[in-house]
């Protein structure tokens, strides 16, 4: 039984074969490729997002009457797992390309859709979502970007911050306030080489694959067909995307996680020391059981998490449940692969300071850890308010439990 099985077997055969297409094409240059640009400090090859697009993977969730495989959401989170194992930062560039175009298959209107849709299955338009800005990010409260109604569309004023991909993308769907009612809605902005949009990179150490962007719009327009959903459906749509970005991140985290341990144990399996492999030291392998028990741990809380967001079911607790537990044990557990390991395990020979150095920065992709103990925090008595053993439950004027 692999680590990954209770993923796969619950995967149709033609949803298999899309993960084996998958680890396929990372499994090549793009592995190395991925592991020399982080080396170098830029960003992997822009190129390589093409290649993907090519394969069909932009379309992985995509209607099928739309050129996509349809896919659920837990071969999503499959798929972007094989690409963590070899780049954290690159599957999340990649599923957040890929994301859009399922949103626009399956929320926009068939005028978005012939504007848009080809291009971003084929890779040759790129879209990102953005909420935070510099006032807030998960706030919904704090956003200040507004759509002015105009003749023909809107004019669009405000900064977006941290936008994944937003080095490169031609299209963002971003929530702003519309009119004078102030009402959040969901706009598709174009944002090519116009003057009226000008964006900077968010430099961060270990994270250039990200292509993360500061963007300003100045009387920008926006045209009247570019309104995502009903404007009312907006906050709901967003906080339905992040719950199941929660989830995705933290499979992804669980992935980097694995393939660090796997290549931790089998550099220990092969190196002497005092006269024994090191994976022989009880004091060492110990720590690396710990890790494989907080992986398994991991694992499992984002399967079940997964299997509600697949199913359309209720999974707020559960997403901030499995990314808070997930990236916390990633963060550590890679720490203790290369503590294992010794100085080898951080230097350039090895992908696990790469790992670390992008992994880490899960840890305020989708809402801060804190955040999500928040969330958890704010439905305990809903999920955890049962009676305890012995006690008798409150009940009603008739006896009823209340």
């Amino acid at each position: 039984m692999t680590f990954f099985a209770q993923y796969d077997d619950a995967l149709s055969d033609a949803e298999r074969e899309l993960v084996s297409k998958a680890r396929w094409f990372c499994e090549g240059k793009f592995s190395e490729e991925t592991r020399q640009a982080h080396l170098r400090g830029v960003p992997f090859a822009r190129e390589w997002i093409k290649s993907w697009a090519d394969e069909g993977m932009l379309g992985l969730q995509v209607k099928p009457e739309h050129g996509g495989h349809g896919a659920s959401f837990i071969c999503k989170v499959r798929v972007a797992q094989e690409v963590a194992r070899h780049s954290f930062a690159a599957a999340f560039c990649l599923n957040n390309l890929q994301g859009q175009a399922t949103r626009l298959s399956r929320a926009g209107s068939d005028e978005q859709r012939s504007h848009l849709l080809a291009g971003l299955v084929a890779g040759s338009i790129l879209a990102a979502p953005s909420m935070s800005e510099p006032s807030g990010g998960s706030d919904l409260g704090a956003l200040t970007t507004t759509a002015t109604p105009v003749s023909g569309g809107w004019l669009v004023n405000g900064v977006k911050d941290w936008v994944t991909n937003g080095t490169i993308v031609d299209w963002v769907s971003m929530l702003v306030r519309s009119g004078e009612s102030a009402e959040l809605m969901s706009l598709l902005v174009p944002c090519g080489a116009e003057s009226s949009v000008t964006r900077e990179e968010v430099p961060l150490a270990g994270g250039r694959s990200f292509r993360l962007a500061k963007m300003t719009f100045r009387d920008h327009f926006v045209p009247d067909w570019a309104l995502l959903g009903p404007a009312g459906n907006a906050v709901r749509a967003s906080m339905a995307a992040v719950n199941a970005a929660r989830v995705h991140v933290a499979a992804m985290a669980v992935a980097t996680l694995h393939s660090a341990l796997c290549e931790a144990v089998r550099y220990c399996g092969r190196r002497e020391a005092l006269g024994k492999v090191l994976l022989a030291h009880q004091g060492l392998q110990w720590e690396l059981a710990e890790v494989a028990a907080r992986l398994e741990a991991a694992n499992a809380l984002g399967f079940k998490a997964a299997q509600l967001v697949d199913r359309g079911l209720p999974a707020q607790t559960a997403a901030a449940q499995c990314k808070k537990f997930a990236v916390d044990t990633a963060i550590w557990g890679i720490d203790q692969c290369i503590r294992a390991m010794g100085a080898v395990g951080a230097s350039d020979a090895h992908r696990l300071g790469m790992h670390l150095a992008e992994v880490r920065l899960a840890a305020y992709a989708d809402g801060t850890n804190e955040m999500m103990l928040d969330r958890i925090g704010r439905g305990l008595a809903k999920d955890y308010g049962m009676p305890v053993a012995g006690e008798q439950a409150p009940t009603g004027m008739e006896g009823k439990p209340t």
